[in-house]
């Protein structure tokens, strides 16, 4: 019964409404009114304010992809050229690294709960700037605890950007459709945030290492560069970034009344009515507990939290998956293309999102697309090395099923998690609270960090089992959580319901009517 989070909320008891599955004429109706109210919204605004405060939340979002590619020259700095994806052990610390950027990723939850109260803009900021003084500290980090350290911070910082520009994607979009294919593009621009590694190898490799501080600290100079690119985009931010969650006016006789309610509740008077506000306040945000007491809301976060699990458990292992031999059970990709493979295969996925998730939506709903998805997901991790050891003894076959492999991990990930993001903002009734529902998107950061103990245990076992029982045993338990993840996904509602999820007296709307009449007899 909730949906798109630009409604309002009654003051009107709707407790009544939770026993009804249908109400076909009263949804008809308040779809055309939604759709009436979105486009006299969309006329008040010129359309080059909104492509512009856009284009600027997806450059923020930029930053943030940025952000999570800075821990290539530290890789490279901790683990040798030759031992970059060589064996479980590089794959472990690789791990450790992302282990901290994601458990800082979990202070989502607390940006998440402070937009929807103090505004987008404030905390977009401090999280910019946060990054940029981040970026600049990892440039002094030399062993793996430092490091790790930073990273920790990283995530935290970064967290805000991921939170706030998603709710405020939803906030600027007027449709479903415009709201599909606005988050549909995050995947592309994700890809794009790459341009930092390169920008700091570029930097790197021009500085003469000549000097003293360049030589004790080796990534000093290319994490200058991340840090001076996020900073122009929080000045640029600072000037250009408007408030996109609606604030309380300063006075209520400004207000407009809007008849359409007034005629509702008027109804059934015989006389001319007196009608006046009486009341005018902002909802409160729907708390944390709250949202975490709904059984959809949970179940959705649980669905997702699988997927990423099992997912990052996959990027993290595919170091030393795709260089092992595909006889025994990897996917024989050569190091020296392994990183280029990735890339590429990165930037088709993220076009194929854009293309294809917009018009499922449009077509199919948000949960068919969903459940198909999570179905192929252990599909995927059974039918790869089954196909790798049948072409064994063609290199060249060998390596295209393991490209394509990598292809459709990357394709079903990233529209999972495009999909996932619609659902969040559909579980939302108005944008008071859609800041605190997104936050709670990053619970998934917490089973992305669990991936270190799957990659973890491989490392400590491996010494015990040769290297295809090994990674029959990766697959294997990549598989099932495959599975598990599909099953889940057959319980993910689209929308949450009143009463069921949300107790009906926390659903208000914003003006308050009073009306005197004759009532009839």
């Amino acid at each position: 019964m909730l949906g798109f989070h630009r409604r309002t909320r009654s003051l009107i008891p709707v407790k009544d409404l939770g026993k009804y599955d249908k109400v076909d004429l009263v949804d008809e109706e308040l779809r055309l009114d939604e759709e009436e109210l979105d486009c006299e919204m969309a006329l008040e605004a010129p359309a080059e304010t909104h492509q512009r405060q856009l284009t600027l939340i997806y450059i923020i979002f930029l930053a943030e992809a940025i952000m999570a590619s800075s821990l290539q020259p530290q890789l490279k700095m901790l683990i040798s050229n030759n031992d970059f994806c060589g064996d479980l052990s590089t794959s472990y610390l690789r791990s450790i690294l992302d282990c901290a950027y994601a458990f800082g990723g979990t202070a989502g939850i607390f940006w998440g709960y402070l937009s929807d109260r103090i505004g987008r803009r404030p905390v977009t900021l401090m999280g910019l700037f946060g990054m940029s003084v981040c970026c600049l500290s990892m440039g002094f980090a030399t062993d793996v605890v430092s490091c790790t350290i930073f990273r920790f911070i990283a995530g935290f910082s970064s967290s805000a950007i991921a939170v706030t520009t998603l709710t405020m994607i939803g906030d600027l979009s007027t449709s479903r459709a415009e709201r599909a294919k606005n988050v549909a593009r995050l995947p592309v621009i994700a890809l794009c945030g790459s341009v930092g590694p390169v920008i700091q190898t570029m930097v790197s490799g021009s500085i003469k290492a000549s000097g003293d501080i360049w030589q004790k600290f080796p990534t000093l100079s290319s994490q200058i560069a991340c840090g001076s690119l996020v900073f122009v985009i929080a000045i640029t931010t600072c000037v250009m970034l408007e408030e996109t969650l609606p604030m309380q006016p300063a006075k209520s006789s400004n207000i407009n009344i809007d008849c359409e309610k007034a005629a509702f509740l008027s109804s059934g008077l015989l006389d001319e009515p007196s009608i006046h506000v009486i009341d005018f306040v902002r909802p409160e945000p729907i708390s944390i507990t709250q949202f975490i007491q709904a059984p959809s809301l949970l179940v959705l976060l649980s669905s997702f939290s699988l997927l990423s699990l099992h997912a990052s458990t996959f990027d993290v292992l595919l170091p030393h998956l795709g260089h092992s031999s595909s006889q025994h059970g990897g996917m024989g990709i050569p190091c020296t293309w392994l990183g280029l493979t990735v890339l590429v295969v990165r930037g088709i996925a993220g076009l194929v999102i854009l293309r294809i998730i917009p018009q499922a939506v449009e077509r199919l709903g948000l949960l068919r697309p969903y459940r198909s998805i999570s179905l192929l997901f252990p599909a995927l991790y059974a039918s790869t090395p089954v196909l790798a050891i049948l072409v064994a003894c063609s290199p060249f076959f060998s390596g295209l099923i393991s490209t394509v492999a990598i292809f459709v991990k990357h394709a079903l990930t990233g529209g999972a998690s495009v999909l996932v993001a619609l659902l969040m903002l559909n579980a939302t009734p108005d944008a008071y609270s859609a800041g605190t529902v997104v936050g709670l998107m990053q619970v998934a950061s917490l089973f992305k960090a669990l991936a270190v103990a799957v990659s973890g245990a491989s490392f400590y076992l491996s010494n015990d089992f040769s290297v295809a029982t090994t990674n029959y045993a990766l697959w294997t338990l990549l598989a099932l959580f495959g599975i598990v993840g599909a099953a889940l996904a057959w319980f993910v509602r689209e929308r949450p319901s009143v009463e069921r999820d949300f107790p009906s007296e926390v659903l208000c709307w914003e003006t308050c009517f009073d009306a005197e009449g004759n009532a009839e007899l």
